[in-house]
């Protein structure tokens, strides 16, 4: 049992949490047992949170986000209250690798995001390579699906990685998120070797 009284994170392939989207790397998913690295440069990464936020909410999903820059803004991607977001507010580098650690030990989220999207690049290579080892061993150990968000492809440990191609203009950001998850895409810069086929993951967990 972990932190919240749940079961451990079922053992499952991957966490697809975009099964309606037309692009095939977002519909194949995160891979679980491992770490998977998306790097965004620009826009769509806020855009990927809500749709994996929404997918956790419908799903009764525990998911943990580690906000790396203390900027996510809950009223713009959540469509209400949720019980299965555990939000852990960062601001300083040794708040974000201590809040991974502890919950990637505890393994209780099937998945855990991890945003260092808005952190200096100087920050960001100041963390030590065996971090992302270290991690990469917990995930595997407990088979977490471990996202992380990156400005720049940096995680030496990433099993996989992908950048977002999508670029939304101000304008855009006025269309319903239904319309704006169909425009998201990605390229894939790192494959896993698995041969495993990717699945529209259920994760069922229980609340006792």
């Amino acid at each position: 049992m972990g932190l919240l009284g749940l079961p451990r994170a079922p053992l499952r392939k991957r966490l697809s949490f975009l099964e309606e989207s037309p692009d095939p790397w977002l519909r194949r998913g995160v891979l679980s047992h491992a770490l998977t690295e998306i790097v965004a440069p620009g826009s769509g990464a806020g855009l990927l949170l809500s749709g994996a936020l929404r997918f956790c909410a419908r799903k009764g999903v525990p998911v943990a986000l580690i906000d790396g820059a203390d900027a996510f803004d809950p009223k713009s991607t959540l469509a209400g209250p949720t019980s299965s977001l555990l939000w852990v507010r960062c601001r300083l580098r040794r708040e974000i690798l201590c809040t991974a650690d502890l919950l990637l030990r505890d393994g209780s989220f099937p998945l855990v995001w991890i945003d260092l999207g808005r952190l200096p690049l100087g920050e960001l290579r100041r963390i030590p390579p065996t971090s992302w080892h270290r991690f990469g061993r917990l995930v595997e150990r407990k088979g977490t699906a471990a996202l992380l968000i990156t400005p720049v492809a940096w995680i030496p440990a990433a099993r996989e990685r992908y950048r977002i191609e999508s670029s939304l203009s101000l304008a855009s950001l006025e269309e319903p998120r239904e319309a704006l998850w169909q425009r998201l895409r990605l390229a894939p810069l790192r494959l896993s070797e698995s041969k495993e086929e990717a699945f529209n993951a259920s994760f069922p967990v229980s609340a006792g």
